[in-house]
């Protein structure tokens, strides 16, 4: 439409396309979601990494716990640290993909758990790998040798737009900082009840989030759960 305002183009190739074709092609589609299990977490946790990927290790099973873009793990420093008053340490911080679009300036706040606070305390948060995610020997690159050196290769399905078809791939090859995100989002999520598994209320009731809510002493626990 822009194009046409400008006079840069006649006529728009879009008009003839219905709102429900449009509807369709512009759909945003979600592979099947690709995550460490459990025991794959613990695998490359307790790996015997070669000297040239320790650094990865450390930042990759830390990016698993915080479960924060990368990023946010990239400007976090030790003033992101704080301790509660019951004596939880935890890593606070504005999202800056959704910092402009908050009605408040409220921090996502996640504990940490012991080999997480561990790290944080020997490092200062200065990890030099996270300064270059991409490239040949970037942060995202290492994690897939990482994965690969931890012989983390389960087979998991990747769309290839070409062919119109799931390609199964090893997990280290489709893995990257997102792995880590996505890591910690489904290890969180299978140590809590479904807040509908009762059933008394419909999913997507205001009343279930309006009885309750999770605070930083309840994460603590679930993250100890979901990580051992």
């Amino acid at each position: 439409n822009e194009l046409e305002d400008t006079e840069e183009i006649l006529r728009s190739p879009f008009r003839k396309i219905s709102k429900e074709r449009r509807k369709n092609l512009t759909r945003k589609k979600y592979d099947d979601p690709v995550f460490l299990r459990k025991a794959e977490f613990l695998a490359i946790q307790n790996h015997n990494a070669s000297k040239t990927l320790l650094e990865t290790q450390e930042a990759f099973i830390l990016h698993c716990a915080i479960g924060c873009r990368i990023g946010d793990f990239q400007k976090m420093t030790m003033d992101n640290i704080s301790v509660s008053e019951d004596g939880i340490p935890y890593i606070h911080y504005l999202p800056e993909k959704t910092r402009d679009s908050q009605n408040d300036n409220k921090e996502v706040q996640t504990p940490l758990v012991r080999f997480a606070y561990d790290i944080i305390m020997r490092t200062k948060l200065e990890m030099p790998i996270l300064k270059y995610p991409s490239g040949k020997s970037g942060y995202n690159k290492k994690i897939k040798k990482l994965l690969e050196e931890a012989g983390i290769n389960r087979k998991v399905p990747v769309f290839d737009t070409e062919q119109g078809t799931n390609n199964y791939i090893p997990l280290y090859e489709a893995a990257s900082s997102k792995l880590a995100r996505k890591t910690h989002v489904d290890m969180m999520s299978k140590v809590q009840v479904d807040l509908y598994a009762a059933g008394l209320h419909k999913k997507g009731s205001d009343a279930v989030n309006r009885y309750t809510k999770l605070e930083l002493m309840d994460d603590f626990a679930l993250l100890n759960a979901a990580f051992d």
